[in-house]
């Protein structure tokens, strides 16, 4: 399990964007911000303004979703699709 560090900047009361670290963000010089690399394009970003940072744990997910099942438990497309869910591949 690792740590996930979620960045929202807030406009008008509401979320406008939401970035993905996988290291904690550092607080800017000016004390008004924060900077990360984000973990979805490995760049620097700096936010300026209202923010939030939440931490989580991932890890529960992956289990969940059998990232750490073993080969003989995977279901192939075919056992979980409709009748009416044709793949494009």
């Amino acid at each position: 399990m690792k740590t996930v560090y979620v960045i929202t900047m807030w406009s008008g009361g509401r979320p406008a964007k939401k970035w993905k670290s996988e290291q904690p963000p550092e607080p800017l010089s000016q004390g008004t911000g924060v900077s990360f690399v984000n973990a979805g394009t490995r760049l620097r970003v700096s936010v300026i303004g209202s923010i939030s940072v939440e931490e989580y744990e991932s890890g529960k997910e992956e289990l969940e979703m059998g990232v750490y099942a073993s080969p003989q438990s995977e279901r192939t497309l075919a056992d979980t699709k409709p009748g009416n869910i044709e793949p494009l591949i």
